[in-house]
């Protein structure tokens, strides 16, 4: 498959993610705009909501920019979830669904990071880092 432009990468990813989501019967809103906080939000029938970061990939490695973000692991400024996209060669799509401390401590791990802080350079993620959470969307509740 050609190559995607960030731009178009991004909100394919977004918009995959909220259909994949809309099948599940989830009520959900795609953020729009450069500063916004979170891709995705998902609203509950008790008014409650979680927040979904989206990051689309035509490569095997999704650039978090995790601990240059999120390094203060007591501060609620986060996504509850990460939905990591995966376009592969034959445009097929893959799915990674992670809580915000399941992607934490992936990530703490590969940067050899024995707790959350700051981290120096622009942190990332390899497809075979989360492979085992490949479809399970059952986390997002």
């Amino acid at each position: 498959m050609a190559k995607i432009s960030k731009y178009h990468l991004g909100m394919a990813g977004e918009y995959a993610v909220c259909s994949e989501l809309c099948k599940r019967e989830f009520d959900v809103s795609i953020t729009l705009g450069n500063a916004k906080a979170v891709d995705i939000m998902v609203f509950f029938p008790d008014n409650s909501c979680r927040r979904i970061e989206v990051k689309t990939s035509q490569t095997t490695k999704f650039v978090t920019k995790f601990f240059q973000k999120y390094y203060d692991k007591t501060l609620n400024n986060h996504p509850d979830y990460w939905v990591l996209v995966h376009i592969d060669e034959d445009g097929q799509m893959h799915y990674y669904v992670l809580t915000h401390e399941e992607l934490g401590e992936i990530q703490m791990k590969r940067n050899g990071m024995s707790t959350w802080g700051k981290h120096v350079g622009c942190d990332n993620v390899l497809v075979r880092d989360v492979a085992h959470c490949e479809n399970q969307w059952g986390k997002i509740k």
